[in-house]
């Protein structure tokens, strides 16, 4: 067992946990790690020393998930990180975070690392020693139906330890996509990611979630001819900006998206884009308004005006396919001649 040293950088005078700690610090993170902090505390305090595996025996977690603990205290600022040193600092208030600006560029939250790979050890031991990550495999075997892979655990646990998603919502995100159909690991993790993104970290922000996808996006998909799968990135752009920045209501959005499709057969999210910006500039908030938009567009055009109003007489473009004198069609001349040459054929073949 590798131990590393442990130092604190104040004059220690009792074991009072800083009430700044418990006012700043305990609730904006994962429950665990603030055990980490005060126990390991507690074990220099006594001088002695401890290790990564060490907390993670003690607390049922990879050795990973403690390493990320002291990466989430030295980014607070309690501690600082040297090799492996791990020196406490004092506890301060924090700095009061600035509210960014509004930018009309949309961010994107990814995750800063590639979804990392555990080793088979690290996944049995967290099996074995979490009942939670015990629950979630095992219930994961049910939903999707068989039984999990290395890879399959590797990708369902890094739900979890890379994306930070819950385990209940990484339970209904399961379910979720396999009620519709997609069991499929790569495509389940697309939605998570996607999850993360929109920071879905409690079951009740997952299930308004999936009714907002359910009821305003696969409303616009199926639409636009996409009965089936998840929205991309790029479709999701277009559509939070239809829903939520110009608050057009999904019945307009349908009939843009109608449109797209008796114009051009192949809808496309720009060209429905186009005819909403339209919409929007204008105000128009309602089909009624759409149609009286298209009255007044076509009362407007220079052929609906009257003949010599302002306008000539339209003319029929000349070209050679219609360049010829068109008569009506004379069908007793057709019969006579079609009975003429039935009459030939028959002599022929005496």
């Amino acid at each position: 067992m590798n131990a590393f040293k442990m130092s604190l950088g104040y004059e220690r005078s009792h074991m009072d946990l800083p009430t700044l700690f418990v006012d700043h610090y305990m609730t904006d993170c994962i429950p665990v790690y603030p055990l980490i902090y005060i126990w390991s505390l507690r074990r220099l305090l006594d001088g002695k020393s401890t290790s990564f595996q060490e907390m993670g025996e003690r607390f049922h977690l990879t050795e990973s998930d403690v390493i990320n603990a002291w990466k989430h205290w030295e980014d607070m600022g309690l501690v600082k990180i040297n090799g492996a040193s791990i020196t406490f600092l004092p506890v301060k208030a924090p700095e009061p975070v600035a509210a960014p600006k509004e930018t009309a560029t949309e961010i994107i939250r990814i995750p800063t690392e590639a979804r990392p790979q555990y080793t088979a050890q690290e996944l049995a031991l967290y099996r074995t020693q979490s009942r939670d990550i015990e629950r979630l495999f095992g219930r994961a075997e049910k939903t999707l139906g068989k039984l999990l892979s290395y890879n399959d655990m590797n990708t369902i646990f890094g739900f979890h330890d890379w994306l930070r998603l819950p385990i209940d919502v990484i339970e209904y995100l399961l379910t979720y996509c396999a009620d519709n159909e997609h069991r499929n690991l790569r495509y389940i993790e697309k939605c998570a990611l996607d999850w993360a993104d929109n920071n879905i970290d409690d079951l009740e922000k997952a299930l308004t979630y999936v009714q907002s996808f359910d009821r305003d996006y696969r409303t616009i998909l199926l639409h636009m001819g996409q009965a089936t799968g998840y929205p991309t990135p790029g479709h999701r752009k277009y559509m939070d900006k239809w829903l939520y920045q110009w608050n057009m209501p999904l019945e307009l959005i349908q009939e843009a998206c109608d449109r797209s499709v008796a114009q051009i057969n192949k809808p496309k999210f720009a060209y429905v884009d186009k005819i909403l910006a339209g919409w929007f500039k204008k105000g128009i908030t309602t089909l009624e308004g759409a149609a009286e938009a298209d009255r007044e567009f076509a009362a407007a055009r220079p052929s609906a005006a009257p003949s010599g109003v302002g306008t000539s007489p339209s003319k029929t473009k000349a070209n050679r396919f219609i360049n010829f004198n068109q008569r009506e069609n004379d069908h007793a001349l057709y019969e006579k001649l079609e009975r003429a040459y039935r009459e030939q054929k028959y002599r022929v073949s005496e």
